[in-house]
């Protein structure tokens, strides 16, 4: 697990890079990092003094907090900041006013520029750890319980069709009970957005007992799940100010989980598709019930 971080966010990725590392300062470190988000153009022109002033700190905090997020001090921040002006003021303001064929295409504009920099807080040398790990398994377990649930279970299809075998209970006991029958050699892959999931919490305490390797994904820096974790990933952590933001956190993971099947695939030596098994899902989703007696494939929905 690396415990250091360091400040290398892609152009337009500063904000989203702070963003995970926020519940991991000190109070008076977060107000300053919270004033960085809500107006970052405004701090790329000031002082540590101007800073301090606004947050009701000290200078010695915003340089602390400044260091405590990644970079080497306030006036790297402030490079940095800088650096991201051009891209923010390209930025589009969602709006739902009016019918939905005004609003949605921005939307879907607004969705794509967070993609754009979840990757922003994502160590490589992490995610390199990650596919070594997962691809010498012998079990690979994938945990996910509420809002990423859903991801876990693509997860799996995704590795299906890769050939690389993997389980993904949705149940919580039987989540609980698989991670206690893992070992060495084993990886748990558990994901939480928060990283404070208690149900998937409990499996990354079974798996790591069990002796697994146990890889987080989260969307922040500091959490009980990077804890109890060999590897984490953090990524898509949201800072959107439209009303369903969060989705693209999970989206982000989604992604994540696609190039990590990618990454595994070709570290096997493996094709990224494996065209058996897409004829077979092809098939499955195609049969329609009334044809099974005659043996007929339905018409692909």
């Amino acid at each position: 697990m690396t415990d250091s971080l360091r400040a290398d966010p892609p152009f337009g990725g500063t904000l989203a890079y702070i963003h995970p590392v926020i519940p991991a300062l000190v109070p008076s470190g977060q107000r300053v990092a919270r004033a960085v988000l809500e107006s970052p153009e405004d701090v790329a022109m000031m002082s540590a003094a101007d800073l301090a002033a606004r947050t009701g700190t000290s200078n010695a905090t915003v340089i602390r907090a400044s260091q405590s997020l990644g970079f080497k001090g306030f006036q790297h921040l402030r490079l940095l900041l800088l650096r991201d002006i051009p891209s923010r003021a390209e930025q589009e303001v969602v709006g739902h006013e009016g019918a939905p064929r005004e609003w949605l295409p921005s939307m879907f504009r607004a969705a794509g520029e967070e993609l754009a920099n979840a990757l922003a807080p994502l160590d490589f040398d992490e995610f390199d750890r990650a596919v070594a790990a997962m691809a010498g398994a012998r079990r690979l377990l994938i945990i996910g319980n509420g809002g990423s649930a859903p991801i876990a279970q693509l997860a799996t299809l995704g590795f299906l069709n890769s050939s690389r075998p993997s389980e993904a209970p949705a149940d919580a006991i039987i989540q609980q009970l698989a991670a206690r029958s893992l070992g060495a050699g084993d990886v748990c892959v558990c994901i939480s957005g928060s990283g404070s999931n208690p149900v998937t919490l409990s499996s990354a305490e079974a798996a790591r007992a069990a002796g697994a390797t146990v890889v987080g994904l989260t969307g922040y820096q500091r959490s009980r799940l990077r804890e109890l974790s060999d590897i984490t990933l953090v990524c898509g952590s949201a800072i959107s100010k439209w009303s369903t933001g969060l989705i693209t956190g999970n989206v982000a993971h989604v992604l994540l989980f696609a190039a990590l099947e990618l990454a595994i695939s070709a570290a096997g030596g493996l094709p990224p598709t494996d065209p058996a098994v897409m004829d077979g899902v092809m098939t499955l989703v195609g049969r329609d019930p009334d044809d099974d007696a005659t043996g007929e494939v339905g018409d692909i929905t």
